[in-house]
């Protein structure tokens, strides 16, 4: 009995760690972006060639492994839909959010995703809105406030339509666990993440047209590669595959927050960005935060097993 009730727990807990896993890929996401942008491309173009790269290796996954057979014809409006919401909308949205805000404006919006994924599954799936979820979400939130500096007026930029954008980039960027909930009961998390890409890449053919991509440098295809392998088809797949544990959704986006930590740290490291305390203090609010449920997850678990000895 005691068995019983520890394994569902030990496969929730390590779902915790492939959304760490992912969120930390996703934290690679800045450097290969900055490195592109030295290269001489821009926001539009290098998110354009994310999608078409990644949609790529996802394609090739999904025709050599012979998925594409387990596809049924139902499914497509689905993730059709899941590709444009998910995908395709934090993508263009915040896109869109950085060219009327300002960077720390703009990323400070799209940390609002773990408190619509709260929202849209208390509405949907009638998922509680426990103490520890707000405890969590509120301390990841203010720790990437202070992350990306926030509080710095002279680096924040504000006007409605930027607002709009950032907000919908955070929507967006929750339907991919909320969405995932859905698509966990179609498929694996490999198999969903490659769904999804590529029918973001599919939304981007009339956004920004594969033949209209600019490369004029040859180094670029490095971090176009950075991009699609290690910012989108490996942290998109572990994340996902985190979802197909069992761990509450709202818990999991939460988690995720761990990825402007990475991203900072790694500007640190390897853009010679300049680390303050605060910055320092943020990380670790965010960590605090992303403990918080997993060490409250480890004690219920230990409730259990203990309940479950014969008296």
């Amino acid at each position: 009995m005691k068995q019983l009730e520890k394994q569902p727990e030990k496969k929730r807990i390590s779902g915790f760690f492939y959304v760490m896993g992912g969120a930390a890929l996703w934290g690679t996401l800045p450097v290969f972006s900055a490195f592109s942008y030295r290269m001489g491309s821009n926001a539009l173009n290098s998110g354009a060639m994310r999608a078409y790269l990644s949609a790529l290796l996802f394609l090739a996954w999904v025709i050599v492994t012979g998925r594409f057979r387990k596809i049924k014809r139902q499914e497509i409006p689905f993730y059709i839909l899941y590709g444009i919401a998910a995908g395709g909308g934090t993508f263009i949205f915040y896109m869109l959010a950085i060219e009327r805000l300002s960077t720390a404006m703009a990323a400070i919006l799209l940390y609002t995703g773990p408190a619509f994924v709260i929202l849209f599954n208390r509405l949907f799936y009638k998922e509680p809105v426990t103490k520890v979820k707000l405890a969590a979400v509120c301390l990841t939130f203010a720790g990437s406030f202070f992350v990306v500096k926030g509080y710095d007026l002279s680096s924040l930029s504000a006007n409605l339509s930027g607002i709009c954008f950032g907000l919908l980039s955070g929507i967006s960027y929750s339907m991919t666990t909320v969405l995932g909930k859905r698509a966990k009961t179609l498929h694996d998390g490999r198999m969903n993440a490659a769904l999804m890409v590529i029918f973001t890449a599919v939304l981007f053919l009339f956004v920004k047209p594969v033949w209209t991509v600019e490369i004029p440098d040859l180094r670029l295809w490095i971090p176009f590669l950075g991009l699609a392998l290690l910012g989108t088809v490996l942290p998109y797949t572990f994340y996902l595959k985190g979802l197909d544990t069992g761990i509450d959704g709202g818990l999991a986006s939460v988690t995720a927050t761990l990825e402007p930590v990475v991203g900072t740290v790694l500007g640190v490291v390897i853009l010679k960005d300049t680390l303050v305390w605060t910055q320092v203090m943020g990380i670790g609010i965010v960590l605090t935060g992303i403990a918080v449920p997993i060490l409250v997850n480890q004690q219920e678990a230990a409730g259990k097993c203990k309940s479950a000895l014969p008296r």
